[in-house]
């Protein structure tokens, strides 16, 4: 079956429809920023997404209050936090990681609701949003669709609204995007490039697009990726 599975994919990569990555086979973006399913997510750059989220645990400190956003690499960064213990606040709109985080001994966790986006973990609208715009929190840990190099975007409003009422309560935000997330951009803006404090992606991401967010003033930080 593995071999069969490797085969298709290596069928779809020479037709420009999926790019081999160390994690496995993610869909090639065109400019309207295609958006998988949670399964599909969960199943692709699996390794890029564990060792971004690995790196992102390495920007907390104790007694700090952050936000973690939605999607399967805030999945992956939600255990790697269930693992610390340090005490933390945490503040999520996404059922899987408050699940991950729930009656974990060092989080105080914090749930600010909204109706459940169909076919994901994701709460929106109120009342969150109006409960995210008395929070200050020191550090957001989100993630998006695409990422150009003037800004980053999604492909639903009420998301993006979602993230943007998250920046809006953090001191600083860290993004997680494996590589296939740029060079693309989504209907929705979520923000300039300049209202985010570090990018963080994996390897895979090609010079010329390093250059090009660093000319744009991008703080872009390069996580290596070991093979299975």
């Amino acid at each position: 079956a593995a071999g069969k599975l490797e085969e298709a994919e290596t069928l779809l990569d020479s037709q420009g429809l999926i790019r081999r990555t160390h994690g496995g086979a993610v869909r090639v973006r065109r400019k309207a920023a295609f958006e998988p399913t949670t399964d599909q997510a969960r199943q692709t750059a699996i390794e890029e997404k564990r060792a971004i989220a690995a790196a992102a645990a390495e920007l907390i400190e104790p007694d700090m209050s952050i936000l973690i956003d939605t999607g399967s690499t805030l999945h992956q960064f939600a255990q790697v936090v269930a693992g610390l213990s340090v005490p933390l606040t945490v503040v999520t709109n996404d059922l899987f990681v408050a699940t991950t985080l729930a009656n974990t001994q060092h989080i105080k966790l914090i749930v600010p609701g909204g109706h459940c986006r169909p076919g994901a973990f994701t709460l929106l609208g109120e009342p969150g949003l109006t409960l995210l715009k008395d929070l200050r929190c020191d550090k957001l840990f989100f993630c998006a669709q695409a990422i150009d190099g003037e800004c980053v975007s999604d492909t639903s409003f009420e998301l993006v609204q979602l993230k943007r009422a998250m920046i809006a309560a953090a001191a600083s935000s860290v993004l997680m995007a494996d590589s296939s997330r740029f060079g693309a951009r989504a209907l929705y803006r979520v923000a300039s490039l300049d209202q985010v404090g570090m990018i963080l992606t994996d390897d895979g991401l090609a010079e010329e697009s390093r250059h090009h967010l660093q000319a744009h003033g991008a703080n872009l930080k390069i996580v290596p990726v070991q093979e299975a």
